[in-house]
């Protein structure tokens, strides 16, 4: 880091805050409360968050967060954990290459495909967590609001987590009947329809129950024959039971699932890049790229692209009021998930890189945490225990792949396979206190100690029943002399240390002590100065490749990450204009990310590296301006600054060199997005609403060193809606465009045998309606 660095920003940031804030701190306290009383309507219904454990208003918390209310979901089209980057500004979303979700925060995140990878960003519904990135699917499903925490998480929420946390709060049942039901059409005849119905069951009981079915859209086309995919099959439900027994106790059972069948979305085809290039087969090569267009992809006919997944989860939570200053919690939650998916990894109607990716998961959570009051401080004390176990496979179709023959004359690869098996123990305990110094200075502190316990076992296979012949003369060949163990069919392929075939059994034993300070200046008028410095950490883990050799199971150690942040929230204009802005700077040890290595069989395959170090500074900022009634602009923006400061090895590309200097994979420099509305009286029962939504990303890359072949390209998308509702809000209609101007972009990019990259959607449009009891 560099000499003072953290200092200025500090300085800087709060030098900003206090002029802006200068004008505030001449009124006196009565002029402040005779403004609050004249303060446009809009304003006094502010999102309360829980962020900090505890109810606040989003501007009183001294941390960068964005929080977004149930209805401005449904408004904007947000439907999923991925659609968030839309509205998040320094949030990204990509894929990796067997479909699994990766969220990026300010340029802090992991793409990894392995199920039981542990996610750089966590994400929780109603404060529970989903502990893998594959398990977040079905989280958006009838929501009060979600909240986007930003920065190193763990002496406050259930797991650790370097790049931040992303916390659902279900809608929960009042005391009095409500019902609902909202429906969508678009292009490629897309569909969704969602409803619930809530209310007390007795004078102690009450409870809620929704669900949502996605349906229809095939908007892909083959570029080899007549053949579309893009479908949609997805159902989810959940059923929410609040229980009061009596005034000090109150019990909630949340039991959730949900089941997705869509299919796949194929890969666009951008180069050809053989392993082995005398190898490649002639038709192969002759492969048109795909065209610049969204829609144009291409994929094997005879294998479904389909996915075949299922979730189950129980969770209970208890909350009793010990006294009335301290409250005891306890959560406990179950959860199921198993997979079966298709995936198509060389992009063309060939053979060569086919995946089936079978798996499950299942995983136990609990925590207990005491919450509570001591004249000036606020103060937490919790500990928890997680226990995962992760199983998957990974069967690839190689009849066309470069590289399928290993010794000539015997039988050529046709299927490469690979099982693995993990079990992830966790313990954990934190405490975090905030004090009041003064009636306007608030310390804040906290500290967590994670013990992580991870065993692995897994080997690649024989998947064909014929590529045990080449391994047996691969070890006599390595070794001189003849199998100790000789191959048989379906059995270990992967050479251990003493190239013997076998089952690579590992652990990887870990802990860490996660801790945050910071101070916060509340003015007279709600604005706040704060500065934060924060140590987190993310737990390593082992991959699921292919390999040949034991050295492509080695796992990644865990990371770490030092935070600095200074920023302000300041109210201005008789708040109808609010400004937030912070300015970050972090010092990351032992990065994770998807590498490279050198196959003794395979040439190169994937494995999860560690680079030493690396940093990444920025500021982001973020308006909500409401000059008069009825128009609201939210207004938002970061820009990042990413550096490796060390490593040596392979890109993406297959290119060993220093690439020190390079940005970060998936870290676009600037973000910015833009959501306007205005709504208006048309009549005295009706009033109408117009809006547009403008989200900007520049280009990135999916590796280190900036290689043309998987770049990213930037990207401006606009979406428009236009709209009437009823005055009280029972029955909306709304006009909606997506991507209007048609905009061709993409996500991620891969390479293997073939180059490709994963496009974004076309335009669509189509229409909503709500209704509400």
């Amino acid at each position: 880091m560099p000499k003072g660095f953290a200092a200025r920003l500090c300085v800087s940031v709060t030098y900003i805050a206090l002029m802006a804030a200068a004008p505030a701190m001449a009124q006196t306290v009565e002029a402040d409360a005779s403004e609050a009383t004249s303060a446009p309507a809009d304003n006094a219904g502010e999102i309360i968050v829980t962020a900090q454990r505890r109810e606040q208003s989003l501007n009183s918390v001294p941390m960068s967060i964005t929080a977004i209310s149930g209805d401005q979901l449904i408004a904007q089209g947000i439907n999923s954990t991925a659609d968030l980057a839309k509205i998040v500004p320094g949030l990204t979303f990509t894929q990796s290459q067997i479909a699994t979700p990766v969220y990026t925060i300010r340029g802090v995140g992991f793409y990894e495909s392995t199920l039981a990878a542990s996610p750089a960003v966590s994400v929780y519904v109603d404060e529970v967590p989903l502990p893998f990135a594959i398990l977040t699917q079905g989280a958006a499903l009838d929501l009060s609001r979600v909240e986007v925490l930003k920065g190193p998480q763990g002496t406050l929420y259930g797991q650790n987590a370097t790049g931040g946390a992303i916390n659902y709060i279900s809608a929960k049942p009042r005391d009095t009947f409500e019902a609902g039901a909202d429906a969508s059409y678009g292009r490629f005849n897309a569909f969704n329809v969602s409803g619930f119905v809530s209310g007390p069951l007795t004078k102690t009981l009450s409870a809620r129950v929704s669900a949502r079915v996605d349906g229809g859209g095939d908007w892909q086309q083959s570029q080899s024959r007549d053949d579309e995919l893009g479908a949609a099959r997805r159902i989810a439900a959940r059923a929410l039971f609040v229980w009061n027994p009596v005034s000090e106790l109150e019990v909630t059972l949340n039991l959730n699932a949900w089941r997705d069948k869509s299919d796949v979305q194929a890969p666009q085809l951008t180069g050809h890049t053989p392993y082995n290039p005398a190898g490649a087969y002639p038709y192969v090569l002759a492969t048109p790229l795909a065209a610049n267009k969204a829609r144009a992809a291409d994929w094997s006919g005879d294998w479904p692209m389909r996915r075949d997944d299922n979730f189950y989860q129980t969770s209970l939570r208890a909350d009793y009021d010990v006294s009335d200053d301290v409250r005891l919690t306890s959560i406990t939650s179950w959860l199921e998930f198993n997979t079966a998916a298709t995936q198509d990894l060389d992009a063309t109607q060939w053979r060569q890189l086919d995946s089936y990716t079978p798996g499950s998961i299942n995983s136990f959570f609990q925590e207990l945490r005491l919450t509570g009051t001591s004249g000036d401080a606020r103060w937490i004390i919790g500990a928890n225990y997680s226990s995962d176990k992760a199983s998957e496979q990974q069967i690839l179709r190689t009849d066309d792949l470069s590289s399928n023959v290993i010794i000539p004359g015997l039988p050529i690869l046709r299927v490469s396979a690979v099982f693995t098996n993990q079990k992830v123990t966790t313990y954990a305990g934190y405490a975090n206190v905030e004090y009041d110094l003064t009636p306007n200075l608030t310390a804040q502190a906290g500290i967590r100690y994670t013990r992580n316990e991870r065993s692995f076992n897994g080997c690649g296979y024989d998947g064909d029943g014929t590529t045990y012949l080449s391994f047996n003369v691969l070890t006599t060949l390595f070794t001189g002399a003849p199998p100790i163990n000789p191959i048989g069919p379906g059995g270990c392929l992967t050479f251990d240390p003493s190239f013997q075939p076998s089952l690579i059994t590992d652990e990887l034993n870990q802990d860490n002590i996660s801790w945050r300070g910071g101070l916060t200046y509340t003015f007279d008028n709600r604005a706040i100065v704060y500065a934060n410095v924060s140590r987190g950490w993310k737990a390593g883990g082992f991959p699921t490749v292919p390999a040949s050799s034991f050295t492509g199971f080695l796992p990644a150690t865990q990371e770490s990450l030092l935070a600095y942040e200074a920023g302000f929230k300041l109210p201005l204009a008789d708040r109808t204009l609010q400004l937030n802005a912070a300015g970050f700077y972090y010092d990351y040890s032992n990065k994770q990310v998807r590498g490279r290595i050198l196959d003794p069989i395979f040439g190169l395959l994937e494995r999860l590296v560690n680079v030493p170090t690396s940093r990444i500074y920025g500021v982001e900022a973020a308006i909500d301006w409401r000059p008069i009634e009825g128009l609201t602009a939210n207004l938002s923006g970061t820009w990042i600054n990413s550096r490796i400061n060390d490593f040596t090895g392979y890109n993406g590309t297959g290119v060993f060199a220093d690439y020190s200097g390079s940005a970060f994979p998936f870290t676009p420099k600037w973000q910015a997005t833009a959501d306007v509305q205005y709504k208006w009286p048309v009549n005295d029962r009706w009033s109408a609403t117009v809006g547009t939504n403008v989200n900007y990303n520049s280009a990135t890359n999916s590796t280190f060193g900036d290689p043309a072949i998987l770049a990213i390209n930037a990207r401006t998308l606009v979406d428009l809606r236009a709209g009437v509702e009823t005055e009280d809000g029972k029955f909306r209609v709304q006009l909606w465009g997506r991507n209007v101007f048609d905009k061709y972009y993409w996500n991620s990019t891969f390479q293997a045998d073939t180059a490709w990259r994963m496009a974004g959607r076309p335009a669509t449009y189509g229409i909503s309606l709500g209704w509400r009891y």
